[in-house]
């Protein structure tokens, strides 16, 4: 794997980076910047998740003023996506070609259609984003994904459905693209396949025709697994008919700014999920000691209006994640900062639950344990004891 990545590298040339810092060694004693690219969607049909780069500029900010990397200051350079692949692709090419980036940031599976590119470049990529594409590092080993592979969720609700509900039938709401493709693999890997699906493009907001569907086939459990505005709206109109499903909502789709608040409380309680990171919303959370210190952090960036926002608590665990792997990197280049994110263990983190950590494993993740939780209408709380997908046999 080092020597795949090593010789991509070599292919890397960039305004900044070829032959001169940050490609140089760590620890060098000029203060030339590490520039990390971050396209992003801030507009169309995912502005919503906007507040994410808040949280990566917050602790890339606080990482600055507390010195930088051995003081080499973290350039940080942004554009817009409005999750349009192409434009992703054209952000890409400016940050490497231009801005002389080592890094490039993105958000969604819209960072699938970037991975050539970077690995033409040389040019290691970091996603938020559970598609399972994501994990095929083995041809783009650059490539790595910060959020768990959706199918292991997937793979994780159909596990408690066998035990718990055997006879469930199921239906599932997702994005018609590969994240859902990714989770109904996990659900068919655990020997749940839905009996209806509902498929629908990101910033679909009525679903009230699917979910009358849903009733009438006799779905009595139904996964959701989809941003705002659609989840929020498919809670409340499940609420209003009157139906009571088991429903279960994906971790990344279960926070008060989208499902919760959107939908009311009581539109959601009773919900399951599996939770792995701390929601700046949820009332638990409030005395928390890593939250108290985002909310400084927010707030000291002129970011306070998105502190609530579970995308940019999500951020600022990236950007944590970010720095991680550059204190760990023997050089500032893509290899160093790919070979450091590889090598995390253990490692901490403010965003993540009490008691869980990021280990570097299969297929370039760091994440995989989550914490079974059910909503009982004020906060999300624990049932049972943390599950790590590897110890289930779920990823080898």
């Amino acid at each position: 794997m080092l020597v795949g990545i090593a010789a991509l590298v070599l292919t890397a040339c960039t305004a900044r980076g070829a032959g001169a810092e940050p490609s140089g060694d760590a620890g060098g004693d000029d203060a030339t910047p590490i520039v990390v690219g971050v396209s992003w969607p801030q507009s169309g049909p995912l502005g919503a998740v906007a507040p994410g780069l808040a949280g990566i500029e917050t602790y890339i900010e606080q990482a600055n003023a507390d010195g930088g990397i051995d003081g080499h200051p973290i350039e940080l350079v942004t554009a817009d996506d409005a999750y349009d692949p192409a434009r992703l692709v054209e952000n890409e090419r400016k940050f490497v070609e231009k801005d002389g980036a080592v890094l490039v940031v993105n958000f969604g599976g819209i960072s699938i259609a970037g991975r050539d590119y970077l690995k033409q470049k040389g040019v290691a990529g970091i996603s938020l984003a559970g598609n399972s594409p994501l994990s095929d590092i083995e041809n783009f080993p650059l490539q790595r994904a910060f959020w768990p592979d959706v199918a292991w969720e997937g793979h994780l609700q159909a596990d408690w459905l066998q035990a718990e509900h055997p006879d469930a039938v199921v239906g599932y709401v997702g994005f018609n693209n590969d994240l859902s493709e990714s989770q109904l693999a996990g659900l068919a890997a655990g020997g749940v396949v839905p009996v209806e699906t509902a498929l629908v493009a990101p910033g679909t907001a009525d679903l009230s025709a699917q979910v009358s569907q849903f009733q009438a086939s006799g779905v009595d459990t139904l996964i959701i697994n989809i941003g705002a505005p659609t989840v929020g709206a498919v809670l409340a109109y499940i609420d209003q008919i009157g139906w009571s499903p088991t429903v279960l909502l994906g971790s990344t789709t279960s926070d008060f700014t989208t499902a919760i608040n959107q939908a009311g409380p009581g539109a959601v309680e009773g919900a399951y999920a599996f939770k792995w990171f701390k929601d700046p919303s949820d009332p638990q959370f409030a005395d928390n000691a890593d939250y108290l210190e985002y909310v400084k952090a927010m707030t000291e960036s002129g970011h306070e209006d998105d502190i609530a926002d579970a995308l940019a608590m999500n951020g600022y665990g990236l950007g944590a994640a970010i720095v991680a792997a550059l204190e760990q990197a023997e050089s500032y280049d893509s290899a160093g900062i790919i070979t450091a994110w590889d090598s995390f263990s253990k490692l901490e983190n403010p965003m993540l639950l009490e008691g869980l950590v990021f280990d570097s494993g299969p297929f370039g993740r760091i994440a995989f344990q989550f914490q079974f939780s059910k909503f009982d209408g004020t906060s999300w709380v624990p049932e049972g004891s943390v599950v790590d997908v590897r110890d289930e046999g779920i990823v080898e």
